[in-house]
């Protein structure tokens, strides 16, 4: 999520944001149980959006 702000190019984008991706989805259908489609929706995208800044930090540490 917060590569796709950030990045103009969408292959590399998709690439990056894959696992974040995945592991959001995974979390959000085992735990998010609100009852709300809604607030579902906000954790989903919330948690893709920190774990997308989380794998953008920890890769720009290892490319140094």
């Amino acid at each position: 999520m917060f590569s796709l702000l950030t990045s103009p190019g969408l292959r590399s984008v998709a690439e990056r944001e894959l696992v974040p991706f995945a592991v959001s989805l995974v979390v959000a259908q085992t735990y998010f149980k609100w009852g709300s489609f809604s607030l579902e929706l906000v954790g989903f995208l919330a948690l893709w959006f920190v774990l997308g800044i989380t794998a953008d930090r920890i890769l720009k540490m290892l490319n140094r």
